[in-house]
Parts: C-alpha cells; sequence; structure tokens
C-alpha cells in the first residue's frame, strides 16, 4: 500500500507543469516512455570496418589516441583543484588566451575520454582500458580534492559558479562573464564519463559523472530562476541536456530528467517546433549538439515538441544550409540559402565539428525513425567530409574545408594544434562502422556498401561484406551461423542506383520474389554458414547545382563527390600543416578551375571513365575550358582541388 502511495505521488510530482512564458515544459509518464526504437544500430563492439581508406584512418587514429599523454590532458584540472601538476599541459587552445576569453582547458580530455571508448569497441584494444582507467583515476583525484563533485579544468571555474549562483552574470556566445565555454568543457567531459561507462564498464566514470551532475544541477540549475537558466544557455554549451539524461538512464533518478528539461534551450527548440527556420546567423555548431539533447529528452518525455524540434531542424540544416560534400555553413554560421554563391568564395568553408555532430544527431533520429534520408545525408557526410578530411600519413584533421574553386585544406598537427576539430576528429575514425548496420526484432539491415563485417550475437549470425566500391560496382557477402537460421537480410536500394534492384543472387542463384520497401530490398530463408550473396550495383553519374545559383556545379558517381587536382608548385608540404592555421589563405583566381559547359546533361553523358584501376573519370575539351580528370575527393590530399566548377555562360 505504501508503495503504492509513493508512486501516485511520484507520478503526480512528475506531472508537474513548469512554465516558462507561453511555453509549457512537461513530464509524461517517464518510467516508461521510452520512445520506441524502429531500427537500432548495432554496438560498435560488434561491428569491423575492413574497408582499405577507412582502416587506414582508424588506425591513425588508434595510434594517436594512445600517443597521447594523460597527465598532460589532467594538468589543469589538477591545478585547478589545488594538486601539484605532474606534466605541461597541450598547447594552444588547451592552455593559452587565444583571442581574450581564456583558454578551453580540458575540452579534449572530454574528446578523449569518448574517443577512447570507442576505440576500444571499434578495436577491442586492452591497452586502451589501461591508459582511461588512468585517466579516469586522476579525475577522481580532482573530484575529491575539491570536494563536492566539482571537476572542471577552467581556470577561475570554481570563482566564475559562485557568481553564477548568485545570478551575477552576463553571457554571449562564446563566453559567461568572459570566459570561454565552461559549459560546454563540463557537457564534454560528462559526455566521455557516460561513453567510458558505457562502453568501458569502468565504475569510477559513472560515479565521477553523477557527481559532476549533483554539483552543477544543486549548486547551479537549482539556484537559477527559468529566465537565468536561459541566460547562461545563451553561451555554447554543446548538449548539455543530454547529458543530464545519460544520468538519468543509468540512475532512474527524475531529477536529473527535470534538470534536463530545465536545460533545454528555448531559443531553439520553440520556434523550431513550430516549424519556423530562424537558423540565419546563428552560430552553427553551438545549435547542432542541442537539438540531439531535445531528441533525447523527448524520448523520455514523450513531449512532441521536442520531437518535432529535431526533426525540423535537421530538415532545414540539410536542405537549406548544407554543400555537396554534407558539411553545412561558412566562418560557423548559417546563412540564407541565396548567400551561397557569395560564401563559395571565402576561404574558409564548412567546419569539421559540425559535420560530426550532424552524424550524431542522424544517428539518434535514425533509431527513433529508421528513415532512409537519414542514411542518405549520413553516407554523403561520410564519404565527402569526413573521409576527405585527415592528413593520409598523419592522420590529423582539417578545421575549415574551404568550397573556393582551386583552394586548398591546412590539417592540424599532432601535439600543437588542440582545437575543437581535433576533437570531434579523434571521434569520427572511431566509430566509422557506426551507420553500416541496424536491426529491428527479426531483420538485419545493410544500410550501406562498405568492405566490413557485422556479429549480430543475439542471433548467433555472421555477415562479413567483401566490396572495392566505389571502384568496382559488385559486392559480396558471406553467412556465418552455428546452425541455420530463419530470418531477414534487408539490402539498401539507395536513390543514387540507377536501377530498381540490385541484382541479388544468393548461393549464385537470382533471387525471385523479392519485397521492395521503405528503400529496402528484403531476402527472408533460413540462412546457414557459408551462404554467399551478391548483388551489383549501378551508380548513377549526375551533377549537382550549387544551393541557389546555377552558376557552379558539382559532379557526384552514387554516394561519391567527385573533384580535380591543380597542380601548383608554390605550395610545400608546410603549407597544408600548420598547427595553428584553421583558414588557407593563398588564394589563386577562381579561373585556375576548369570551366564546363552550360551542357550538362552532354558532358556528363561523354566523362569517359578510366578503365581498370582506382575509379576516375576523364573529360575532353569539347565541354571544358581545361583537360581535367574527376577522382574520388576525399582521396585528393596535399594539392589545390577543385568540388565546385564554374558553369559557363556561353
Amino acid at each position: 500500500m505504501l508503495k503504492t502511495i509513493l508512486t501516485s505521488l511520484l507520478s503526480i510530482f512528475i506531472s508537474i507543469n513548469i512554465e516558462a512564458q507561453d511555453n509549457i515544459f512537461h513530464v509524461e509518464n517517464t518510467d516508461n516512455h521510452q520512445v520506441k526504437q524502429e531500427s537500432r544500430l548495432f554496438p560498435l563492439s560488434d561491428v569491423r570496418v575492413t574497408d582499405e581508406q577507412m582502416k587506414h584512418l582508424q588506425d591513425l587514429d588508434h595510434d594517436y589516441l594512445l600517443s597521447l599523454d594523460t597527465d598532460r590532458l589532467l594538468s589543469w584540472f589538477r591545478r585547478e583543484a589545488g594538486l601539484p601538476m605532474n606534466a605541461e599541459p597541450y598547447p594552444y587552445w588547451e592552455s593559452e588566451d587565444v583571442w581574450g576569453g581564456g583558454p578551453l582547458s580540458g575540452h579534449i580530455m572530454g574528446f578523449y575520454l569518448s574517443s577512447m571508448a570507442m576505440m576500444y569497441q571499434s578495436t577491442g584494444d586492452h591497452r586502451i582500458i589501461d591508459r582511461l582507467r588512468n585517466a579516469i583515476s586522476g579525475l577522481k583525484e580532482c573530484q575529491q580534492a575539491n570536494g563536492n563533485g566539482y571537476l572542471l579544468a577552467t581556470p577561475g571555474g570554481k570563482q566564475l559558479f559562485d557568481a553564477v549562483a548568485q545570478g551575477n552574470f552576463k553571457t554571449n556566445n562564446p563566453t559567461i562573464n568572459g570566459v570561454w565555454e565552461p559549459v560546454y568543457i563540463m557537457n564534454k567531459i560528462m559526455l566521455g564519463l557516460y561513453d567510458v561507462y558505457n562502453y568501458c564498464g569502468i565504475s569510477d566514470a559513472k560515479a565521477i559523472l553523477i557527481g559532476m551532475a549533483d554539483w552543477f544541477g544543486n549548486a547551479i540549475i537549482d539556484q537559477l530562476n527559468h529566465e537565468q537558466i536561459q541566460r547562461l544557455l545563451v553561451c555554447e554549451h554543446g548538449s548539455i541536456n543530454e547529458s543530464y539524461v545519460n544520468v538519468f538512464q543509468i540512475t532512474n533518478d527524475h531529477k536529473y530528467l527535470e534538470w534536463a528539461i530545465r536545460l533545454n534551450d528555448e531559443d531553439m527548440w520553440v520556434p523550431a517546433s513550430q516549424g519556423r527556420d530562424i537558423l540565419n546567423g546563428w552560430h552553427a555548431n553551438t545549435q547542432i549538439p542541442k537539438f540531439t539533447g531535445f531528441e533525447c529528452v523527448s524520448n523520455f518525455t514523450g513531449n512532441d515538441k521536442y520531437r518535432r524540434a529535431s526533426r525540423f531542424f535537421w530538415q532545414q540544416v540539410v536542405d537549406n544550409h548544407t554543400w555537396v560534400n554534407g558539411g553545412n555553413s561558412t566562418g560557423e554560421h548559417f546563412f540564407p540559402i541565396d548567400q551561397f554563391e557569395k560564401r563559395i568564395l571565402n576561404n574558409g568553408g564548412p567546419e569539421s565539428c559540425n559535420t560530426v555532430n550532424m552524424m550524431r544527431l542522424t544517428e539518434r533520429l535514425y533509431e527513433d525513425d529508421g528513415g532512409m534520408k537519414y542514411v542518405d545525408y549520413y553516407e554523403r557526410a561520410l564519404y565527402n567530409h569526413i573521409l576527405a578530411n585527415y592528413d593520409p600519413d598523419e592522420g590529423m584533421c582539417v578545421y575549415y574545408t574551404s568550397m573556393r574553386p582551386g583552394h586548398y585544406k591546412i590539417y592540424g598537427t599532432k601535439y600543437d594544434s588542440f582545437w575543437c576539430c581535433t576533437g570531434t576528429g579523434m571521434q569520427a575514425p572511431a566509430k566509422l562502422g557506426k551507420m553500416i548496420y541496424s536491426r529491428s526484432s527479426d531483420t538485419l539491415f545493410v544500410n550501406m556498401f562498405i568492405d566490413s563485417n557485422v556479429e549480430w550475437r543475439e542471433k548467433g549470425l555472421k555477415l562479413v561484406q567483401s566490396t572495392r566500391f566505389p571502384d568496382n560496382v559488385n559486392v559480396h557477402f558471406e553467412v556465418g551461423c552455428s546452425k541455420p537460421k530463419l530470418l531477414t537480410i534487408a539490402f539498401r536500394l539507395p536513390y543514387w542506383n540507377m536501377s530498381d534492384n540490385l541484382n541479388i543472387r544468393v548461393n549464385g542463384k537470382r533471387t525471385k520474389k523479392l519485397v521492395v520497401r521503405e528503400g529496402y530490398v528484403y531476402v527472408s530463408r533460413k540462412w546457414k554458414a557459408g551462404d554467399r550473396i551478391e548483388l551489383t550495383l549501378s551508380p548513377k553519374l549526375r551533377y549537382e547545382f550549387l544551393k541557389g545559383s546555377l552558376n557552379y556545379v558539382a559532379f557526384l558517381y552514387g554516394p561519391v563527390l567527385l573533384g580535380t587536382s591543380i597542380a601548383d608548385e608554390t605550395l610545400s608540404l608546410d603549407d597544408f600543416r600548420m598547427a595553428r592555421t584553421t583558414v588557407a589563405k593563398k588564394q589563386l583566381p577562381v579561373d585556375v578551375s576548369p570551366v564546363v559547359s552550360r551542357h550538362l546533361d552532354d558532358l556528363v553523358e561523354h566523362l569517359t571513365k578510366v578503365e581498370g584501376g582506382e575509379l576516375a573519370f576523364e573529360c575532353s575539351k569539347d565541354y571544358s575550358s581545361k583537360l581535367f580528370t574527376l577522382i574520388p575527393y576525399n582521396r585528393i590530399h596535399f594539392s589545390r582541388y577543385v568540388i565546385y566548377f564554374p558553369v559557363s555562360r556561353e
């Protein structure tokens, strides 16, 4: 009886509306209200990427993560906790006052924790666990020295938050009282701790995470009214709402969900839930993670407004703010669609962080909705921004990718750059297998055609995918299982495939009576060990105009963006690798680029595919001002390049 009364009281408490102006925040039946996942992604531990280009990138990142010194990452945490520093901190954003807001100390630790946890899942390398235990032990020591759950490396952070708790603060983006993004740093650390606990089972990470959540919840959130919290959220804060949902998930304590709701930035979720695109002029990467958080809150509250907001935002970014490579914005800000032709001439282009965070949001929405459009976007971003973004020799990431014809990229350096894109640059290679496969109760979905394998442990099934796509259009699968299994394997029928089927053969025989539904071809049978599946893709060679313009055009083969190199002997290797420069500044006139014929259908029809070897197409002077060869853009490095070609007006 007492349990029933307490449950009823809790239900009444949870259903209380927290009103903010005209907007109502509402938690509904949170005990069992998680949105049903339509198609769950496999854990990274069940997927192995064997594609040569992707595996090479993952190996470079793996080695880099293992080379980082946890004592150097911990140094500012120790200083702020009153403990002696055991090593010098890493430079640049980690420890230097870059532009007047102080350093962004501690943000790399958060990225490091997440990346290492995901890399452990993707490789099974137990050396990672030893490094993580060392990092977690150091963070635990710092938190205990602080004595109240506080754990930040932000110089003067304790004094800053004392002022915040009293309401004595001013915000802009990116500072609180002139201090650079302390809540953003906290969010990155909390996300990292959650990943370490969730993926690696290190229990101290959970305790530290809960301690951080309790400190900020009790000392800050509960001391501020709604207006003050919304003012605090003006400063970039990542997905701090998501972090509180994570703590709710591992504790089942509803106070964390209540705190998560209060940390929803209504400047973003309210207009988005109403179908209003107010993004122009806003800092792009500040906004994207918020919507991952809104989606998380929606999943555990049933509030459809948050759900509508995240979907509307995603669609607006993809439709109106995204370049052909899957990246968005320029100079880190969203702009109107009629500005693309002007912005293409900028030296800087889409920021790497934005794409990594859009892919995180896409993963979340795909699991909740199962929509094919999410796979389409993810594939584009993976092939054409992520894979194109890394130094193929050292594995370091680009900050801005210029869209300017004839421009070039700058890669960071291993131990000196440490900007935000160094952090997300650690994460992306660690989870390259994230979206290749998914499953429902009785169906294994093949979302992308990438050399890899997946193990569906609950079903006792393994699927090995072998392909050299895009250099070769044939894809082979082999089934592994200890005993015959009756289930369905569904193969994505991509929008870029010219045929309305995939010419599927099972054990050499064409499969009849295939079911095509919602973008997948379903093959159902009793599978046995050694069964082989073969399919043939028919990628379309096509063009896409620059958004809002007919004066620039890009070429794609299936999902793969094509580009051409522009020779420039005046550039040296040092021009492509810079520790503290994010924007390549040595411009050439746009007319160094080939100018292509406005008869684009004829041009595409007459592009000549180079036989044998890697994918390449040649364009003759009949359709261009210059001879040029198109290859996958993600294979162009240490060179000027063109991905958007000027179109002749004659």
